[in-house]
């Protein structure tokens, strides 16, 4: 893969280019529809499909007192694009300066003269430029004289509703991993680096955790409960595991942590990193009266976690 931290100012780069613009967070199953169709249309034109695209939120800059939180981190984004077949991805910081262009700017300027796109690829409700105005209508017009195709992919309804990344975001939240997955096509993941704990897991309980430090403040961290999930440590050894979000109530903490208790493992995993796959949701945090109640319940929840993790 071809990666781009601006827009190449050479058109040789890319041979009849095939462009779809969005912030593609998540890559759920709408957007693999985009860049299906992207994919499918270079290959009909003999063109190489790029994926523009931005290393932040732009609402992080639009609104910035109510950022969303976000589902794809640049290298998930990245990775996910990759998966779905597309070869370049130009990967912007998205700044007030491009916030404030209008459309014919951005476009004129940015698209047509640098990159000499063939065709373009956008979604149902994609629009770019300040105050929206490059909507596909925009872009159908633009194409009668500059020369160049206009596709508008339809979305990809779930039980008739559109799947979006705002959906997703309230499913992640409300601990509904299994549609939030169904909308995402693939296991929501969250990655961290594994720091110091209480120590209490293995000491007191005999399920000893990793303590998880998102890497990304921005992502969404589903809702606090415990988890199946299976864990990628430092990008290659792959385990099931049971993991708790939340801020274990039996022992009066008040500060929320993510920890993992990963099956048949005994390494010393402090300063690694940990991707976390989420699989299904076991049940919310519960306060016990004694802590031997509590291990009884830990031993529930691993014959549960290696059930689903093992169908």
């Amino acid at each position: 893969m071809r990666e781009f931290d601006k827009i190449p100012d050479q058109k040789s780069l890319f041979v009849n280019p095939v462009l779809t613009i969005g912030s593609f967070d998540g890559l759920h199953v709408g957007h693999r529809r985009i860049l299906s169709t992207l994919r499918n249309i270079a290959q009909a034109k003999s063109g190489d499909p790029v994926v523009l695209t931005f290393s932040s939120h732009p609402r992080k800059v639009i609104t910035p007192k109510t950022p969303p939180r976000i589902l794809t981190t640049k290298q998930e984004k990245i990775r996910e694009i990759g998966k779905c077949g597309i070869d370049n991805v130009i990967m912007l910081d998205f700044t007030k300066e491009i916030s404030d262009m209008h459309a014919d700017e951005f476009f004129n300027e940015l698209i047509l003269k640098k990159l000499g796109i063939i065709d373009i690829v956008v979604g149902y409700d994609h629009a770019f430029g300040k105050d929206r105005e490059g909507t596909f209508e925009y872009l159908k017009e633009r194409s009668r004289n500059r020369g160049f195709g206009v596709t508008r992919v339809e979305p990809k309804n779930f039980y008739s509703r559109p799947v979006s990344s705002t959906w997703i975001r309230t499913e992640l939240e409300d601990g509904n991993i299994i549609l939030a997955n169904a909308l995402l096509g693939r296991c929501y993941t969250l990655s961290g680096t594994v720091q110091k704990g209480f120590g209490r897991g293995g000491r007191e309980l005999g399920f000893p955790t990793a303590n998880i430090v998102v890497d990304d403040p921005d992502k969404v961290v589903p809702k606090d409960g415990v988890y199946a999930v299976y864990t990628v440590i430092d990008g290659s050894t792959r385990r099931q595991g049971m993991l708790n979000i939340g801020t274990n109530p039996t022992f009066a903490n008040t500060e929320r942590t993510i920890e993992v208790n990963i099956f048949n493992i005994d390494e010393d995993l402090y300063g690694r990193t940990i991707e976390l796959e989420f699989h299904d949701r076991l049940r919310d945090e519960i306060k016990f009266s004694a802590v031997e109640d509590l291990v009884a319940q830990l031993q529930r929840d691993r014959e549960i976690a290696l059930q689903l993790l093992n169908y």
